[in-house]
């Protein structure tokens, strides 16, 4: 009986050791990507299979630029890139379908204020298309979001145009080569800022913070998008 006692608290322990194994967290070291003069801020990632891009702004050329950097085996070895020389770019946001990987961010447009840029690469970010921009506002267009699912690219900013910031939203349906008119998602009292993305198919979600005068506190909004 002892026996079958230690025998049978030998299979719990083993099994609940493999379930820890199985189920449990597994997390590398902590990896170092930049180690430059000036501050390295705002980062977004994107992946696709074993191949991660990671996007950023940069001040150690004098002013912010966006910088890009990749991996093709899983995170061991990567590349950099300078992505902009532009006027204090910043707040970047990448999507990835294959080998297109698509970058947003906002930079100072002169004359004029804070517009959102675009650019993308077809070859898995060794080459880059021109910077497109997105946005021609009378306001500060800020802080964008993208996605992408094959050819569809979507984004999402916030813009303070109609004399308070709300959510702004385009599309292009040829991998960026076009783009749709600004569409307002939002239309609030309040501010509406800090948007996010996601699509799957015809189905676009945006979700972002809102500050409304009652109770005067931020709370967390939600819309669907449906394509046709």
């Amino acid at each position: 009986m002892k026996r079958f006692r230690q025998i049978f608290i030998t299979v719990v322990i083993s099994l609940l050791l493999f379930s820890a194994l199985a189920y449990g967290d597994s997390w590398t070291g902590n990896k170092r990507l930049t180690n430059n003069a000036g501050n390295s801020s705002s980062p977004a990632t994107a992946v696709d299979g074993s191949n991660i891009y990671v996007v950023w702004d940069d001040n150690t050329p004098g002013n912010y630029d966006i910088y890009f950097k990749k991996s093709d085996d899983g995170g061991i070895t990567w590349t950099t890139k300078r992505l902009t020389t532009n006027a204090g770019a910043r707040y970047p946001s990448i999507a990835v379908n294959g080998p297109n990987i698509y970058v947003v961010w906002t930079a100072y447009a002169t004359p004029g204020s804070f517009e959102i840029y675009f650019k993308k690469s077809d070859d898995g970010g060794v080459t880059w298309s021109p910077n497109k921009r997105l946005t021609n506002n009378a306001g500060i267009s800020w802080l964008p979001a993208i996605a992408a699912d094959g050819p569809n690219i979507y984004v999402v900013w916030q813009d303070d145009t109609p004399g308070n910031y709300e959510i702004y939203f385009k599309k292009s349906d040829d991998g960026g080569a076009t783009w749709s008119a600004n569409e307002r998602l939002t239309n609030n009292a309040g501010t509406s800022s800090y948007p996010a993305i996601a699509v799957d198919s015809s189905n676009i979600y945006v979700v972002w913070q809102n500050f409304m005068p009652t109770p005067a506190n931020y709370e967390i909004y939600f819309t669907k998008g449906v394509l046709f």
